[in-house]
């Protein structure tokens, strides 16, 4: 009974140990199949990365350059290659990426190669390529210039008996950022007007206006607009254009500083052109074009000549290019005579002065002042008011003498001025 008791314990110790065996077998074989697919034949992993481009501002010192590139950052695919266990590891923060400037020697457009290594002390893979390998940037000295903006329209796109009149722009200049060469070739900036289907105008036209670089060879994406107004960057400009209607004007002057009493024909105005072609709002009641204004004081017996400039004139848009100045002539008939009048200091009153300063008139300019009076008139000193205003001070002391006439039909010719001292 023991011998058989015995037999029955070594036999399950046997059938015991073929199950470790089998579980130790099955173990290795898993072990093994682990560590092939981990160890076994380097594999690859791509990581894509948006980077900024810096170049290096000592690149820059030493060539006495800028550079320029057509964008700020870049998207770039490294494929790097190692164990599956540790490149299932890497990432973007394990990668040194820079811009390799060392060929960089001369002005103009090179390719700086992008170089990307393995940063990581913990962790081995290579990197086995980069995508794109380098980017465009161009070499040269910075250089500013500003330019007019050229409005470009169709002249033509009004209605029978209308023009355009001055376009009124945001802003008529601007200032251009960028390489030498390409700063250099720029022949203008123009704001181009497209109308679409607005034909034939009777009524203003506004539109906001790309601006866009012309030149023979000029790389535009490498330069920079800024405004004029406010220093910031600049693409476009808003742009009215008045649509006027046409019409002719008879021309004339205002008078300023004419007596109350001024003899009946006595004075008469002629002009070198009577009527003007302009372009007015049609909104606007003009019936006449004012083209200056005529001062009595400079005004003697006789022929009194005066010229105009047409573009001064205010509220019409002059359409005949050869007009461009008018003659008026003012003609202050014999029924007028000039005398001349003594005055001394005496008989200024000063006005305007400060509380508590005292005003003194230590000199003329002239002893006498010449008075367009009608003939057979006498008149003295005691007929004229004389003031001077101090109210607004001189540095050198030299104000205006104002005059006023008794004789309503009388005006006093030229201009004077008196020195005066203004103690506090």
């Amino acid at each position: 009974m023991a011998q058989k008791s015995k037999s029955i314990s070594l036999r399950k110790l046997i059938f015991n140990d073929k199950y470790l065996i089998i579980t130790a077998l099955l173990l290795a074989v898993l072990v093994w199949i682990i560590t092939s697919l981990n160890i076994g034949t380097d594999e690859t992993k791509t990581i894509s990365i948006d980077i900024p481009i810096k170049i290096s501002d000592d690149l820059s010192k030493q060539l006495g350059m800028q550079y320029y590139t057509l964008q700020d950052t870049v998207d770039i695919d490294v494929t790097i290659s190692g164990a599956k266990y540790v490149i299932g590891q890497v990432s973007e923060k394990d990668l040194s990426i820079k811009f390799d400037t060392s060929n960089v020697n001369r002005a103009g457009e090179q390719s700086i190669p992008i170089l990307v290594t393995n940063k990581s002390n913990t962790k081995d893979f290579t990197v086995s390529s980069v995508y794109p390998s380098s980017i465009d940037a161009y070499f040269d000295v910075e250089e500013s210039e500003t330019f007019d903006i050229s409005l470009v329209y169709n002249q033509d796109n009004v209605a029978d008996g209308y023009v355009f009149g001055t376009p009124v722009m945001s802003e008529d200049k601007v200032l251009v950022k960028g390489p030498k060469y390409y700063v250099d070739s720029i022949e203008r900036i123009d704001a181009e007007i497209d109308f679409g289907k607005s034909k034939s105008l009777k009524e203003s036209f506004s539109q906001d206006c790309d601006l866009k670089i012309k030149g023979s060879g000029v790389e535009t994406n490498y330069l920079s607009l800024i405004s004029k107004v406010n220093n910031e960057e600049l693409s476009r400009i808003d742009v009215t254009l008045p649509v006027l209607k046409e019409a002719y004007l008879p021309v004339s002057v205002n008078f300023d500083g004419a007596p109350s009493g001024v003899l009946s024909k006595a004075v008469t105005t002629k002009y070198s052109t009577q009527k003007i072609n302009v372009g007015i709002l049609e909104s606007t009641d003009i019936n006449k074009a004012v083209i200056g204004t005529v001062n009595y004081n400079s005004l003697t017996v006789g022929e009194n000549e005066f010229t105009f400039d047409l573009n001064d004139i205010q509220g019409v848009y002059i359409l005949d290019e050869e007009d461009t100045e008018i003659t008026v002539t003012v003609t202050v008939s014999d029924a007028y005579q000039v005398v001349s009048v003594p005055i001394k200091s005496s008989d200024i009153t000063i006005k305007g002065a400060a509380k508590g300063a005292t005003a003194t008139v230590t000199g003329l300019d002239s002893t006498y002042v010449k008075v367009v009076v009608p003939k057979d008139t006498v008149l003295t000193v005691d007929d004229l008011k004389i003031t001077a205003d101090v109210s607004e001070v001189n540095e050198e002391g030299i104000y205006p003498l104002e005059f006023s006439v008794k004789d309503k039909a009388s005006w006093v010719t030229s201009t004077y001025n008196a020195t005066i001292e203004i103690k506090d």
